[in-house]
């Protein structure tokens, strides 16, 4: 049997040293990287081609992530095909090689073949599973502001859009906001855990989340919070 088209699935840390990276700059990063790393990646047909690489669930600006993933396709029409009992091999060979290409920063966790039978992967994604740092707060404020959140049926927030603005629930987005108990960096310094549903694609982000606590006693200045993305769960 011979595998001729391979959707590729890699899943990689964006780690503490580049946070601060855009989405877009991300993805330019994986593309220069994947070049580099001489990965045949299939090109898109027609006036501008590009790789066909696809990144899921972007993470905002600030914002460090355990487990990201992207697919990759790769063109095998000017080689022989991959048989399958070739395949274990050939992933080591992917990861090694883009392993040594990725900057400093980035690091990859698996590489693994995905199906293409398969619906789309952002529309798999059920959840994401955050930590927030924050610095000189007391825990009774979180702890009070967490349950008053819940409490409400709706938390509208207003998000600025150069087009515009948008108002969002995050209500309906927030599933458990908790403080984690074994985490624990320092006096009046606490971790908060926040799984944030996926809808079709939509999500809200914990910064929004963080900013909605103020109408309930709790005003923490947002840029200030430290916010990595832990699980992405899925069906």
């Amino acid at each position: 049997m011979k595998v001729t088209d391979l959707k590729v699935r890699v899943k990689y840390k964006k780690g503490d040293r580049v946070r601060f990276l855009s989405h877009l700059d991300l993805a330019r990063v994986m593309r220069m990287s994947l070049k580099r790393a001489k990965w045949p990646v299939a090109i898109t047909k027609g006036y501008s081609p590009k790789m066909r690489v696809s990144f899921y669930a972007p993470l905002p600006v600030g914002t460090s992530g355990e487990e990201e993933y992207m697919d990759v396709f790769l063109d095998q029409s000017g080689t022989d095909p991959v048989a399958t009992s070739q395949i274990p091999n050939f992933l080591v060979q992917l990861t090694r090689t883009l392993s040594g290409a990725l900057p400093e920063g980035f690091s990859v966790s698996q590489v693994f073949i995905a199906p293409d039978s398969e619906k789309p992967l952002e529309s798999q994604i059920l959840g994401s599973l955050y930590s927030v740092e924050i610095e000189e707060v007391k825990r009774g404020l979180v702890s009070s502001a967490a349950e008053a959140f819940f409490n409400e049926e709706q938390v509208l927030f207003d998000i600025g859009r150069p087009t515009g603005t948008r108002t969002v629930d995050l209500r309906r987005f927030v599933e458990y906001m908790r403080i984690e108990p074994d985490i624990d960096f320092g006096h009046n310094n606490l971790t908060l855990l926040m799984r944030i549903g996926h809808e079709n694609g939509r999500t809200v982000r914990p910064q929004w989340v963080i900013g909605s606590l103020s109408r309930f006693g709790l005003d923490i200045d947002t840029s200030e919070v430290i916010v990595d993305r832990l699980k992405l769960y899925f069906e």
